[in-house]
């Protein structure tokens, strides 16, 4: 099925968070076909608390969680990508590490018995997310960042300030992952994997990740991982607040059918 007939069928399950009987059955297995989804969430709450932006409703987030369970997906954390999965496979990471993250995103995670990749900037633990301005919420502080990883959940380096690492020399990030990561180890937590403040990078980002102890790095893109991409740059799928289940397969399979197709 071509691409405008594609985004007809999502059309009319758009706004629907439990979709299984009725997914067009060319969608359902493209999905089960699927090898690798790295899935990129930030805050989790209610438009009243968090706003849309950058936001999922936790039982969206839910929703989300069961769509891949009932597909017999494997979960994984960020750390696990250092080699390509033999079987399918999901990731769910959050960036930035907001209290609304550890208060209402850890639960459905636990609930469901999955593990989680939450990206801290060490600079701003127990503060705010002071770079986005007057959007600002708060951010998680190091005791709950202790607890989740007692939980089995995964605390990832994400740089001392949330700078754009594509931006700056070799020297300044290998500064902003260096501090991230002496931070965290001074507070008990033990970083594995890395992911890039607005998933931006240059030329120098992989050598620089490498010489830091990194074997795995999160990006951003509008597509899946494939095996040609570098272990160091990881692409994700950014999750928005009104993506229920069809728009979240447009987001993994159709729209990077479509972009590849131009």
């Amino acid at each position: 099925m071509r691409g405008p007939s594609c985004l007809a069928q999502v059309a009319t399950y758009r706004t629907r968070d439990d979709i299984d009987s009725s997914l067009p059955i060319f969608l359902d297995v493209k999905m089960r076909l699927m090898k690798l989804a790295t899935l990129c969430y930030h805050k989790v709450g209610t438009e009243a608390k968090e706003g849309r932006r950058l936001n999922i409703h936790p039982d969206r987030l839910d929703s989300h969680v069961r769509f891949f369970k009932r597909r017999n997906y494997r979960f994984v954390k960020g750390s696990d990508l250092v080699q390509w999965p033999e079987e399918k496979t999901v990731c769910f990471t959050f960036d930035d590490g907001f209290v609304s993250t550890i208060d209402n995103g850890v639960p459905v995670l636990e609930r469901h018995q999955v593990p989680m990749s939450v990206y801290v900037v060490s600079g701003f633990v127990g503060k705010a997310s002071e770079w986005e301005g007057e959007l600002a919420r708060p951010l998680a502080g190091w005791d709950s960042l202790r607890k989740i990883q007692e939980l089995g959940h995964e605390v990832g380096n994400h740089t001392v300030s949330h700078l754009r690492l594509g931006d700056l020399d070799g020297s300044e990030q290998r500064k902003q992952i260096r501090e991230c990561h002496e931070a965290m180890l001074a507070e008990g937590l033990h970083p594995v994997s890395f992911c890039y403040p607005y998933g931006s990078l240059n030329a120098e980002s992989d050598q620089v990740l490498q010489s830091s102890d990194y074997q795995v790095g999160l990006a951003l893109g509008k597509r899946l991982p494939q095996t040609s991409d570098s272990q160091l740059a990881i692409p994700r799928i950014v999750i928005a607040y009104g993506d229920a289940l069809p728009l979240l397969i447009y987001r993994l399979w159709i729209r990077p059918k479509l972009l590849s197709s131009k």
